[in-house]
């Protein structure tokens, strides 16, 4: 006897759903943006405190496919959902039992952590001039208006020359307090951190055998200072598409820095530069081993680099390892971001207090500023980029020689000019390239008037 119609239909459609489905699971690139949209809902919630539809535009601003994702937040963390057959969801817990605040737990198959640590004293404070009354500040504002018709959607806009701030300017539903991810501007932080880590004797540039997973093979070859400007020679894909080393390292099943420590050696340590967050992360793994762990390397983070700082709204998340995710994962206001500039400006001292205290040595600065010797690229320091390169054309020609840059993607821009004594930030979400020698030199132009 046959079975009825709607009942052959209905096995059917439930055989369609479950190979729709199976497929979903299994498309990297399907995985990688629901993995994606778990991760930054989550902190975009909880560390920048966005609201859903801003939350939802920054997503699709990747891709039109994140219309597809259906984003939804509770005190505990975010779910991410493709046509309600596939959940992935990124988990939110604020304070771990040692009192570090802020760690992200994704289910499923990315895990990270976030670290937001309990905010210090703020021991450095920039001096403020009556923003209103500066000509800069009317320059701000009319930029961020003219970034903005042009859908460059600029968030965030701080001028610094020597320790004061001379003007800011921010978008719609941003303020001075608003902790703006600053994507691979964290490897410029990461760095800073090591630096801190030299001037106090616990590091040395030129050691290599870094890893132990490493000591049988070439890559014992590897030394710090080739991590910092990325001529390790190692093998990394920074393309940004699905199945890239890029994506699979940040939205995998490894965490990031672990993934990072299984990549071939490709080229003679020390020979060729090649973009790498994976260098990055492998950085970051260091220093999690040089101070002892997790717990360590938070209270060293706190203690040695925040507090001397002053940066009272700083967040840089760790991975699964509980190891920072120095690559991607650094949330911070625009002022604190634009602090980590001005500590170049002063030589790498500090003062509170009315005392003088040194951060970073001075020749670390040099080092961390000077082109590295690979074959093919210069122009990149200890994860700066450098308007200088020798024979290579600079990638600012109309900016200062001697400008070097933290960059990061959508367009986050940080330049510092020791020959103007001025850092200029900005923070945005942008698909499209933002001016940055136009609106820069309009900026420093009117620094000198």
């Amino acid at each position: 006897m046959n079975a009825p119609m709607p009942f052959l239909v209905l096995i059917a459609l439930l055989g369609l759903l479950i190979a729709t489905a199976t497929y979903l699971k299994r498309c990297g690139t399907l995985r990688t943006m629901l993995k994606m949209s778990a991760k930054l809902a989550c902190s975009a919630h909880h560390i920048s405190g966005f609201s859903p539809r801003r939350i939802h535009r920054d997503l699709r601003n990747y891709s039109p496919l994140f219309r597809l994702v259906t984003i939804h937040q509770d005190s505990n963390g975010t779910s991410a959902t493709l046509a309600n057959l596939v959940t992935v969801r990124a988990c939110y817990n604020p304070v771990l039992e040692d009192g570090f605040p802020g760690q992200h737990k994704n289910a499923g198959s990315p895990t990270l952590h976030g670290v937001d640590l309990a905010p210090a004293k703020n021991t450095l404070p920039h001096r403020h001039r009556k923003l209103t009354s500066h000509p800069l500040q009317a320059l701000l504002k009319d930029q961020m208006t003219r970034d903005n018709a042009l859908g460059l959607d600029t968030r965030a806009l701080v001028v610094i020359r020597g320790k004061d701030v001379l003007g800011e300017a921010y978008g719609a539903g941003i303020v001075a307090d608003t902790r703006l991810l600053g994507w691979s501007m964290t490897k410029s932080l990461l760095a800073m951190l090591y630096g801190r880590m030299e001037a106090l004797g616990l590091a040395e540039s030129t050691a290599s055998d870094l890893f132990p997973e490493w000591s049988a093979d070439d890559r014992s070859e590897i030394q710090l200072q080739n991590l910092l400007q990325m001529c390790d020679g190692l093998a990394f894909d920074e393309s940004y598409r699905p199945g890239s080393d890029a994506t699979k390292m940040l939205f995998g099943e490894l965490s990031p820095s672990r993934y990072a420590l299984q990549r071939a050696l490709l080229n003679k340590p020390g020979t060729h530069f090649s973009y790498s967050s994976g260098s990055t992360n492998l950085l970051a793994r260091w220093i999690h081993r040089r101070l002892g762990g997790t717990e360590p390397t938070l209270t060293f983070w706190q203690r040695e680099f925040l507090r001397p700082l002053g940066l009272t709204n700083t967040v840089m998340e760790v991975d699964d390892d509980g190891v920072f995710v120095g690559s991607s994962y650094g949330y911070a206001t625009a002022r604190d971001w634009a602090r980590l500039g001005s500590v170049f400006l002063s030589g790498g001292s500090i003062s509170a207090m009315g005392r003088s205290a040194t951060l970073l040595e001075r020749d670390w600065i040099a080092r961390a500023t000077k082109p590295n010797n690979s074959k093919n690229d210069p122009r990149y320091g200890y994860q700066l980029w450098l308007n200088y390169g020798g024979e290579m054309a600079p990638p600012y020609p109309r900016l200062p020689a001697d400008s070097f840059f933290m960059l990061g993607n959508r367009e986050q821009k940080l330049m510092v000019a020791p020959s103007h004594n001025a850092v200029i930030a900005r923070l945005g979400w942008s698909a499209s390239p933002y001016p940055i020698e136009e609106r820069f030199s309009e900026i420093l132009d009117t620094l000198v008037q």
